[in-house]
């Protein structure tokens, strides 16, 4: 066994325990999002004007910000889908804008 302040073995692997259950509980609410943002594109759909849509956009608009962290701050890997929204979505006040009728008319889809 070494002997370091720094490099404590039970400590490391308790570290990388703790790593690996966040990184566990990540991949198994990512799918659980990509379920919600798709039924909330789905309620998008169903409405007849922008403002209707707007308490949907909201919660769009919280998880886009989440997932951008992720992705932009942390570099970390979302699934393919995930990561178009959080493209497409990145300027969020305008990408509603310009997605809201192509939602509607089922030109973007989630």
């Amino acid at each position: 066994m070494i002997n370091d302040a720094f490099l404590n073995t039970q400590e490391i692997v308790n570290e990388l325990n703790n790593l690996r259950q966040i990184a566990q509980k990540i991949e198994m609410n990512l799918p659980l999002l990509s379920q919600k943002i798709a039924y909330a594109f789905t309620k998008i759909k169903e409405c007849t004007t922008m403002a209707e849509a707007n308490d949907y956009f909201e919660i769009l608009d919280i998880i886009q910000q989440t997932l951008a962290c992720f992705v932009y701050k942390y570099n970390i890997g979302i699934p393919t889908r995930l990561d178009r929204f959080v493209h497409d979505f990145d300027n969020f006040e305008e990408a509603k804008k310009y997605y809201f009728p192509k939602i509607k008319s089922g030109e973007y889809s989630f």
